[in-house]
């Protein structure tokens, strides 16, 4: 599991609950800084904050599927609804959870994620 946040207080728990819940997760405040870790592999499961400095979220999405590496996606955000919809469209998440959540949704969505 990677995961993706640039805010740390809500990074650190977002991995603290993953890993309860049995999954290794790798935390990252940037796209950047996972790029810095490697590309991830092709059985890995993204957990990407919409809304990053530098590349978006969504925008490392599409990048992965244009270069053939659709990875599992649970979007968090933030942002409303009706400006993160649109721009989601084609990349098939495997769900898109809005600030705050709840965390058992947050590992249902990574559940379905996952297989």
């Amino acid at each position: 599991m990677l995961l993706v946040d640039d805010d740390g207080s809500m990074r650190r728990a977002l991995a603290r609950t993953i890993r309860l819940a049995g999954f290794e997760v790798e935390a990252f405040a940037s796209i950047e800084a996972l790029f810095a870790r490697g590309m991830p592999h092709e059985h890995a499961c993204l957990v990407l904050d919409v809304d990053l400095p530098g590349i978006g979220g969504i925008e490392f999405k599409r990048a992965l599927v244009d270069a053939g590496c659709d990875l599992p996606t649970v979007f968090i955000t933030a942002l409303e609804a009706a400006r993160v919809a649109h721009s989601l469209a084609g990349l098939a998440p495997a769900a898109v959870l809005y600030k705050p959540f709840k965390k058992e949704d947050l590992l249902a969505a990574i559940g379905r994620a996952c297989n």
